[in-house]
């Protein structure tokens, strides 16, 4: 019993704090009287409802210029040497090699392949102007004959003579029916419909174009001569580009390639289509001879000037 005093005095005090705390707790919050109006504002207070006024006196000031900001460049992921030399290369670019009033000298070389007993071998020269860059007017000579060591005046005939050759003379009894071809002279018109460039190991561009031809012309054969006392010995001496002659046609084509801008490599097919008698007995018939073709082209002048279309 003897903690029941402090407990007594214990609550005491607890009480007496609980008194003296109770007027503080009972006073009132002041708040807002809504039962009388508001008080005007002062006279001399500025009137914050209404925008000041305009002078119309002077000019109105121009708006300031807005200075786009620069686009930057976004920054590549690598630099300018990093790209292969094929990124490099434009797909479409400019032709290369203009032709348009040059002049042309070809030497040519051509071996004929449609002769199952004799294979024959020549050479000639073409000359040709441009018109345009794709149509041209030539002049080709060519000679199968080849002139004697010991007579360079006298120029002969020398096909090769082929594995077919004997059993040819066996079956045609001594006797084939083939014409020889010695000479030719055409007037042809070269007309270059397509262009283009082709990439030599990733390093160079080389412009080519294809060519088809046509034309006609004289050609001297065997039998443009007068016969011989001893046969087989072909033309007389001094015999090139005389004699009776034959109207011919040609037509081919090929492909030119252009490593400089003065001189082109060519390679073709040419079918020369004329008139012979090879036997005096028989009717004479169309002789075809189908002849390859390669040349080494100069033109002149030199350079060109390019001309947009």
């Amino acid at each position: 019993m003897r903690h029941v005093p402090e407990l007594l005095m214990r609550s005491l005090l607890a009480m007496m704090w609980l008194v003296a705390a109770l007027p503080a707790l009972a006073q009132e919050v002041p708040g807002l009287d809504l039962s009388q109006p508001s008080k005007p504002p002062p006279k001399d207070a500025p009137d914050t409802t209404e925008l000041p006024a305009i002078d119309l006196s002077k000019p109105a000031a121009a708006p300031p210029k807005v200075v786009p900001a620069r686009a930057e460049a976004p920054l590549a992921p690598f630099s300018e040497k990093d790209v292969a030399l094929g990124d490099k290369v434009k797909a479409v670019q400019r032709k290369g090699f203009m032709k348009r009033g040059r002049f042309e000298v070809a030497p040519v070389f051509a071996a004929t392949v449609n002769d199952a007993f004799y294979q024959k071998f020549g050479g000639g020269l073409r000359l040709a102007y441009n018109l345009q860059d794709s149509f041209a007017i030539a002049l080709r000579g060519v000679t199968y004959r080849k002139p004697e060591f010991s007579d360079p005046r006298n120029w002969q005939p020398a096909p090769i003579r082929t594995d077919n050759a004997r059993e040819g003379k066996i079956a045609f009894g001594g006797q084939l029916l083939s014409s020889q071809i010695y000479d030719q002279l055409m007037l042809e018109g070269v007309w270059s419909p397509v262009y283009g460039k082709v990439s030599v190991l990733d390093r160079q561009i080389i412009h080519f174009d294809l060519f088809l031809v046509g034309g006609f012309g004289l050609v001297w054969s065997a039998t443009s001569f007068e016969p011989r006392d001893n046969v087989g010995l072909g033309p007389p001496p001094d015999a090139f580009l005389v004699g009776r002659s034959k109207l011919g046609v040609d037509l081919g084509g090929g492909v030119r390639f252009y490593p400089k801008e003065w001189m082109a490599f060519e390679v073709g097919m040419l079918a020369t289509l004329y008139p012979d008698q090879p036997i005096p007995s028989l009717p004479a018939t169309i002789q075809k001879v189908f002849a390859v073709n390669v040349g080494v082209s100069f033109f002149f002048p030199m350079t060109f000037d390019y001309v947009y279309p």
